[in-house]
């Protein structure tokens, strides 16, 4: 059957209505509007549980104290006639309410912790092994010419068996002695990461490397049950918008308007315990998670992409909290971090992550960001360009201000290491670095860099 352009664009417009859940039959040169004071879904004490196939010792389940999907005061209205055809749609929602959500896991699987802790050791072992590998080849090389074994590495070095300037070997952070016909050595320097690491031991009669005794411990731990915890204290979602569609012949436009548009995320929190090893217990908590969108106005075609016109924009989060495990926090990379960061815990804490953002009109706008941390804060205030012809819209920073304010003693060094590095110098206000930044988002021209 042959249906034409406008028959085609007229049953989208009906079946965007019926889906409204308003059973609107359309005639030529017909109005019709209805409205609904409330309608939605609602439920409460929800509980599942259930059991993977297959996997006999896990369990979980999930409970909810309370839910609440409504639309309200909807008022829709429709004209059509043989060449045009318009509806307008005004309502608040979907709004979302859902209180006390828990999500309790039990899992029989791998001690995450300890495989993190064997890669990382492993890593850590990969130069020095490397290195013993590269010593045992010049060895060979050696007793092929001199029939003999090498007394120590400056020979193998000064005879041009070894090249002690490139990797592995350029890294002083360990050190190799020669004790053969039985072994070769590696040991941390005072330099290594890990002074207190236990040395390497390369067997000269088997080719293979001795088992390392922290590592053998470390395979050892058994499969463990693991306890996960993912809790919501309360989700809302609030909208209140006005759609306006417009479908004739030639063309088919919508507008949107939204008044007012929040998701908020209250109290979030999650943790993962192995048995009952509670010094590894990892958790992440949130007291506050925030998108919201005020005075929001775009309009397009269905066949095209949306022009935003104005709107307002904020994007937050409050006191985000990490708890890293005992196991990995003693992790001399991860050590070395947090003492960098100022963290003497296993804690890391943000306090404030921040977004607005002010579309004036489709063409120009200005925004502001807020990071705050025990150790660092970083604010950015400035205006923009917009251009919205593209697929992906381009964006030009005019007059952006970064202020940072280093807070914890590593935290300056590191800065003050890495101006000393490039040669350059951050300008300042008293202790706050303060950059001008100019040009695309993608490419932006610092001030003076």
């Amino acid at each position: 059957m042959f249906i034409n352009k406008s028959d085609y664009r007229t049953t989208i417009l009906k079946i965007f209505i019926v889906l409204m859940i308003v059973p609107l039959f359309a005639q030529s040169d017909e109005k019709y509007n209805a409205t609904i004071f409330e309608t939605g879904l609602y439920a409460k004490d929800l509980h599942f549980d259930w059991k993977p196939l297959n996997r006999k010792l896990d369990i979980h389940s999930a409970d909810i104290r309370e839910i609440n999907f409504r639309f309200s005061d909807l008022d829709l209205n429709y004209i059509g006639n043989d060449k045009k055809k318009t509806a307008s749609i005004k309502f608040s929602g979907p709004n979302l309410s859902l209180q006390e959500l828990t999500v309790r896991s039990s899992i029989h699987s791998e001690n995450w912790v300890t495989k993190e802790k064997i890669a990382r050791l492993e890593k850590r072992e990969s130069i020095p092994k490397l290195s013993i590998e590269s010593i045992a080849s010049g060895i060979d090389l050696y007793m092929i010419d001199h029939n003999t074994l090498p007394g120590n590495i400056n020979e193998l070095a000064v005879k041009q068996y070894l090249d002690m300037s490139i990797p592995p070997l350029d890294d002083y952070s360990w050190s190799y002695t020669l004790d053969l016909p039985e072994q070769i050595i590696a040991k941390p320097t005072h330099i290594n990461i890990k002074p207190s690491a236990h040395a390497i031991y390369y067997d000269w009669q088997t080719r293979s490397f001795q088992l390392d005794p922290e590592k053998d411990s470390l395979y050892n731990v058994p499969i463990t049950d693991w306890e996960y915890i993912f809790e919501i204290e309360k989700i809302s979602q609030v909208f209140s918008s006005n759609i306006d569609l417009e479908i004739s012949e030639d063309k088919s436009e919508f507008d949107l308007k939204m008044k007012r548009g929040q998701f908020k995320i209250s109290k979030t929190s999650f943790s993962a315990t192995p048995g009952k090893q509670l010094d590894d217990r990892s958790s992440l908590s949130l007291p506050e998670f925030l998108l919201e969108a005020n005075d929001l106005v775009l309009n397009g075609s269905f066949s095209g992409t949306p022009i935003i016109h104005r709107g307002k924009g904020k994007f937050r989060i409050r006191n985000f909290e990490i708890k890293i495990p005992k196991g990995i926090k003693e992790e001399p990379e991860i050590d070395a971090m947090l003492k960098t960061l100022g963290i003497w815990n296993n804690s890391l804490m943000i306090r404030l992550i921040e977004f607005d953002i002010n579309l004036i009109n489709e063409f120009t706008g200005d925004m502001g960001f807020r990071f705050q941390t025990p150790f660092l804060k970083i604010s950015v205030d400035g205006d923009f360009s917009l251009r919205q012809t593209d697929s992906i819209p381009k964006l030009v920073l005019h007059d952006t201000e970064v202020r940072i304010h280093p807070i914890s003693l590593g935290m300056r060094k590191w800065l003050r290491e890495w101006e000393q590095k490039n040669g350059k110098d951050f300008d300042r206000q008293g202790a706050t670095i303060v950059l001008k930044i100019n040009g695309p988002i993608e490419n932006p021209i610092i001030q003076g860099y």
